[in-house]
C-alpha cells in the first residue's frame, strides 16, 4: 500500500479521543497515521512530548504531543484545521514515533 505524507491538523472524533486535535503526518489506504496533540504533560501516566510551540495559533498556552503514533481511518477526522501548523523539529519528532 502506498505510504503518503501529510502535515495537517484535524479533530480526531473517535470514542477514544473525543474531538481531540491530532497532527496527521501520513496515509496508508484509508487509514492516517497521526499522533494525538493535548494540553496535559502526562496523559493515562505517561509524559507526553512537549511542543515548542503550540500549533493552535488561537492558544499560547503549552501543548504536548503523545509519545507513540497511532492509525485510524480517516473517517474518524473532522475538517482540516486552517492555520495550525508545526515546527519542523516537532515534525520530525512526530515521524520518529512507533505505531501503537
Amino acid at each position: 500500500m502506498k505510504y503518503i505524507r501529510k502535515n495537517e491538523f484535524r479533530k480526531n472524533n473517535s470514542k477514544e479521543y473525543k474531538g481531540h486535535p491530532a497532527y496527521i503526518f501520513a496515509q496508508v489506504g484509508n487509514e492516517f497515521i497521526f499522533v494525538g496533540i493535548t494540553h496535559a504533560d502526562i496523559t493515562d501516566g505517561i509524559r507526553n512530548i512537549k511542543l515548542e510551540k503550540n500549533p493552535n495559533p488561537a492558544d499560547n498556552s503549552p501543548s504536548y504531543m503523545r509519545p507513540f503514533a497511532n492509525k485510524k481511518h480517516k473517517a474518524n477526522f473532522g475538517k482540516k484545521q486552517k492555520g495550525w501548523s508545526i515546527t519542523e523539529r516537532d515534525k520530525n519528532k512526530a515521524r520518529k514515533l512507533k505505531i501503537k
